[in-house]
């Protein structure tokens, strides 16, 4: 019957499994598909990725994916906080159109905000970053750990709400260069006002999406968007983010390759709204300078251009060299970062990056899923009471959820779980066979109940993962 047990958790693993993405199939544009898979370096933990690349004038798009074929230029992609640049060069263009002034302070367009310390903060301050604002919302905080627990949207909340949350904040080193969601978000809203716009998305469609033909990118502002499929580097689908008070920040945001060709060529021609953002105004916290939300660094003695972004699930970076009129955008639509394969593919030099990063917040959840599971088997072949048997059981159930949906599986091979499972399985089935008879209670009865009252929590919680 272990034996039985055993080969069905095999045939389990093989089906549900762990699996981890390797982006080497390609498409579109063959030189870039060739300079696009060097650039990526090891494809572990990459899914489907798009560049493009805008040179001589010329825009190319290509895809590296799993598949056959890699991805073309209208897969769309959560674009992350490069939305943060849009909402800057939507400030530079109000400027120019004396609709706002970059010493506006925001409680000006904001009257929400008047009488509190964020509210005194100009629009610059919150476009360089230098306004002192916490990174989010107080409510976020909160309710951010576990949407990332639990693999959930946590981004769902209104303008209003984000307007009364801002109001309570302390800010901590203004004038210093402090990244802030937040403060963008405020930003966006502001200029919403400022520009007689009924709400941010609205502006930017009609300044900036409309007239540069970028048809095709969207604001998720009331559900997810049911056409991009972020992942985790581990291939375990991810959260989609949405939601309308965080917008600005890059939250909510979704486009396609071809719609970023359009917009990084109009940026190196200068025909682009707002173009003032790009010019670096202050100090970043890296020995580089910022724009109005743009970041601009001296690299091998070129002057880059950019903004990276990332959801839950997704990785993307923009890079200009308005010098040579060059740009690159990579879109992911895995956790794993592209900045250093942007920078490579539009350097022309190798990836530093050896593969996937080891992140340690990232080796909670494994390492809890494989103490529960050890614990579990230890718990089956000590086991002296029944409830002590379902205790085991249900604690390796967790354990193997656990390492389903948050284990290292872009460094190690999924089969592992497989593995895991099956000889789990063989273990809890003999120990049913053997025990069965076993009395429901022990010697230590109290402490049985609570083990597996605790159990059954990190159960719920495993499935909450998932």
């Amino acid at each position: 019957m272990p034996l039985v047990a055993a080969a069905v958790g095999l045939l389990v693993g093989l089906v549900v499994g762990p699996h981890t993405p390797r982006a080497t199939a390609t498409s579109g544009d063959e030189a870039l598909a060739a300079d696009t898979v060097a650039a990526l370096g090891d494809p572990r933990g990459f899914g489907a990725v798009t560049a493009v690349r805008v040179r001589d004038g010329q825009v190319s798009v290509a895809g590296v994916g799993e598949e056959r074929m890699g991805p073309g230029p209208d897969a769309r992609y959560e674009l992350g906080s490069i939305t943060k640049v849009l909402t800057g060069m939507l400030l530079a263009d109000a400027v120019e159109r004396g609709e706002a002034g970059l010493d506006d302070p925001l409680q000006r367009w904001l009257p929400e905000l008047a009488g509190s310390a964020v509210g005194e903060v100009t629009l610059q301050e919150v476009a360089t970053h230098h306004g002192g604002a916490p990174g989010l919302p107080p409510a976020l905080i909160g309710t951010g750990l576990v949407a990332g627990v639990t693999n959930s949207n946590v981004y769902e909340i209104s303008t209003a709400e984000v307007l009364t949350q801002a109001r309570t904040v302390q800010l901590a080193g203004r004038g210093r260069y402090q990244y802030s969601n937040l403060g963008t978000a405020l930003l966006g809203h502001a200029l919403a006002r400022a520009t007689g716009a009924q709400d941010w998305p609205t502006l930017l469609r009609t300044r900036m999406l409309d007239p540069l033909g970028m048809t095709s990118t969207r604001i998720a502002v009331s559900g997810p968007d049911p056409d991009v499929h972020p992942h985790l580097a581990n291939g375990w689908p991810a959260a989609r983010w949405w939601g309308e008070g965080m917008a600005p920040a890059g939250t909510s945001t979704t486009t396609t390759a071809a719609d970023l060709g359009r917009f990084a060529q109009a940026v190196l021609e200068g025909r682009a709204p707002g173009m003032a953002a790009l010019e670096p105004v202050a100090d970043d916290s890296a020995g580089g300078r910022t724009g109005l939300l743009w970041d601009v660094d001296e690299v091998d003695g070129r002057v880059l251009t950019g903004k990276n972004g990332g959801t839950a699930g997704s990785r993307t970076r923009i890079e200009l060299d308005r010098e040579r009129g060059e740009a690159v955008v990579l879109l992911n639509n895995t956790d794993r970062w592209v900045d250093q394969a942007t920078r490579a593919l539009l350097l022309g030099r190798p990836n530093p990056e050896d593969g996937p990063r080891v992140e340690l917040p990232a080796l909670a959840a494994p390492l809890l899923g494989l103490a529960l599971l050890v614990g579990s088997v230890v718990g089956l072949v000590r086991v002296r009471s029944r409830t002590g048997l379902l205790d085991g059981v249900l604690q390796g159930a967790a354990g193997l959820l656990v390492l389903l949906a948050a284990g290292p599986w872009a460094h190690l091979p999924g089969q592992l779980w497989t593995g895991l499972l099956a000889g789990w399985a063989a273990v809890a089935v003999l120990s049913v066979l053997r025990r069965a008879g076993l009395p429901w209670g022990g010697s230590r009865r109290i402490v049985e109940v609570v083990s597996l009252l605790a159990s059954v929590g990190l159960l719920l919680l495993a499935v909450a993962m998932l």
